[in-house]
């Protein structure tokens, strides 16, 4: 696939948009089979003013992005601003299509049983996390507050009956999209013989309204894409920072003790996506015991929502173990809802009841989380190089992440293009894994809450 990219990064959105418009015009030399376009929250709420100026250049040409936290492209990295890619490529079969149901579950099994392919990849944009507007952020507030209220008054059936009650909620409002639930469902409609590509959306300060999908130059919000690469020589490597798992699963948990600085072990409580309890304790207020974080209340939290400071990246993570797979889980914790249960995004009935509170890898260099770039093989090197990495990168390494962009361009030259985004997640055929991940949380699904990184050759 040939690719151009063109920037902007005007104050104002229409100015933006044509903006890249005229940089199209004037150095665009070929007829386009597809189009990208990401931008970040400096457009929240007016991507669809942009969207109808692209499609007047490119009716009728497949589109897919969303938005993000960064880009980088030829000799460029920007966590501000708006980029359009524009590709070719004859021998390939592309096709976007997108699904915005009631429910995430609901979304996703509609979009599945549009998507064929026999070859290539096919790789999913959904939200991670979906901020909704004022009205249905106070709704999940009212709802959280509720089922925690009923939960702490409970034995523990009824703890874990009204946590469902709540990720059932939250499923169908479409605020947590599951990785491993939702790559489960395409790979299985593709009798998994294909790489699926979960681009796992969210923002690191994060707005209401936000993060918004788009498809075929349609804000699609909380719904999800999939777009369809279709070829021979498509190249998919997953990686993340996290050494392979051990045989057993008191290998694996040795091995994060060696990595990671474990600071305390908790009996936990939990229900689907909904942690009840960590010790007997409320999960926040049980880590705030050990760490001295603090909690926040309700309007601290809307109005850093409402100003786009809403921090996600935080220190403290909690390791859940899947004893069949030997595998582990990440999850950060903080004080994010002004309730005491505490939802998120992937389901952990199938981990066991023990869990690790662990602080900031101690192993750790900025190439691990670009690690994926080096084993790609690039079979042919005219190929286009697309690829999602991990935002906790720029919270780790600061200014030293610019670094990224030119290991990249040494590899792909001039014909690249990746997004800075929450960490991706992925099914990959067995043939196609390159190591024993430990970030495996379905059978050759992988997902991690921090650090992974997707490079494909296309």
């Amino acid at each position: 696939m040939k690719t151009k990219a063109f920037f902007s990064n005007k104050k104002h959105p229409k100015q933006a948009a044509e903006e890249i418009i005229e940089k199209v015009n004037s150095a665009l030399d070929f007829d386009p089979d597809l189009v990208l376009f990401y931008a970040t929250l400096k457009y929240n709420g007016h991507y669809q003013e942009m969207l109808n100026i692209f499609k007047k250049r490119f009716d009728g040409v497949p589109q897919i992005g969303a938005s993000v936290d960064g880009m980088m492209f030829p000799h460029d990295m920007r966590t501000d601003g708006a980029v359009l890619v524009v590709g070719e490529d004859k021998d390939a079969r592309i096709e976007v299509k997108s699904a915005n149901e009631k429910g995430a579950i609901k979304s996703a099994e509609k979009l599945a049983k549009q998507i064929k392919c026999e070859k290539g990849v096919v790789i999913l944009h959904f939200p991670l996390i979906h901020v909704p507007d004022l009205k249905k952020s106070t709704e999940f507030y009212t709802k959280g507050k509720y089922y925690s209220y009923k939960a702490s008054k409970g034995d523990e059936e009824t703890k874990k009956k009204m946590a469902k009650k709540f990720s059932d909620f939250c499923e169908k409002s479409k605020i947590f999209y599951l990785p491993p639930t939702i790559l489960e469902i395409f790979a299985a409609q593709l009798n998994y013989k294909l790489p699926i590509v979960g681009m796992n959306l969210m923002h690191t300060q994060v707005k209401l309204n936000s993060p918004s999908i788009f498809s075929n130059f349609k804000d699609i919000e909380a719904g999800i894409a999939a777009l369809t690469i279709e070829k021979d020589d498509v190249e998919v490597i997953y990686d993340d920072i996290f050494p392979e798992k051990g045989n057993t699963i008191e290998e694996t948990k040795e091995i994060i003790k060696e990595n990671f600085k474990v600071v305390k072990e908790f009996d936990v409580l939990f229900e689907k996506n909904i942690l009840i309890s960590l010790d007997g304790k409320p999960p926040v207020q049980a880590v705030k015991d050990v760490t001295g974080t603090y909690e926040k209340d309700e309007n601290e939290l809307m109005e850093n929502l409402d100003k786009g400071k809403f921090k996600v990246q935080v220190p403290y993570i909690l390791m859940f173990f899947n004893e069949k797979l030997k595998s582990m889980q990440t999850l950060g914790i903080d004080s994010y809802f002004p309730f005491d249960l505490f939802p998120f995004f992937f389901d952990i009935d199938q981990f066991s009841k023990k869990a690790f509170l662990s602080h900031e890898p101690i192993f750790l260099k900025p190439e691990n989380y670009i690690s994926g770039l080096q084993k790609l093989k690039m079979v042919n090197h005219e190929n286009h190089v697309f690829f999602c990495i991990d935002v906790g990168s720029i919270s780790a390494f600061g200014d030293k992440v610019i670094s990224f962009k030119d290991k990249v361009a040494k590899i792909a030259s001039d014909n690249y293009f990746g997004i800075i985004s929450e960490s991706p997640s992925i099914y990959l055929p067995k043939n196609m894994k390159n190591k024993n991940y430990m970030t495996e949380s379905k059978e050759n699904i992988f997902f991690t809450s921090g650090g992974g990184n997707i490079f494909m050759s296309i």
